[in-house]
């Protein structure tokens, strides 16, 4: 019977290893907070993190993390209608700036967006236009 109260003691720390690794190196089951790049090799160019319930974007210049001060929102099903017509049951989860000039989108499991990588399940929209992004390691 002294498994019973270990295993219990041990549980909160086994279960920190599932989820996805995100910026702070500490392990989430949120898909969206972590690093992320325009290629799958390349080193992250911005990444979504979480602070007091708000997910903020945050860039990667010059060696440098300059966070967004606005909050991104997440999108309703209306709402991601508003940039894919046609395909809005593809997307899972988005968050967007209010303002516009940034958003970041999670495909579900099986989509088959026109533009969507085959290797990613992830689309950015930025200022100068949208295409697939990459999770990557976080530095």
């Amino acid at each position: 019977m002294r498994v019973l109260p270990s295993l219990l003691f041990l549980s909160p720390l086994l279960l920190t290893g599932c989820g996805k690794d995100n910026s702070a190196g500490v392990f989430s089951s949120d898909p969206m907070l972590g690093c992320y790049a325009t290629h799958a090799r390349k080193p992250a160019e911005f990444r979504i993190e979480q602070q007091s319930g708000q997910y903020y974007v945050s860039f990667n210049r010059d060696e440098q993390w300059q966070r967004d001060a606005t909050p991104l929102q997440e999108s309703s099903r209306a709402e991601i209608a508003q940039f894919f017509r046609d395909d809005a049951d593809q997307i899972n989860k988005a968050l967007v700036r209010p303002g516009g000039g940034f958003g970041i989108f999670k495909f579900n499991p099986g989509a088959t967006l026109k533009g969507k990588a085959k290797d990613s399940d992830y689309m950015a929209l930025v200022l100068i236009g949208a295409g697939p992004v990459f999770a990557v390691k976080c530095p």
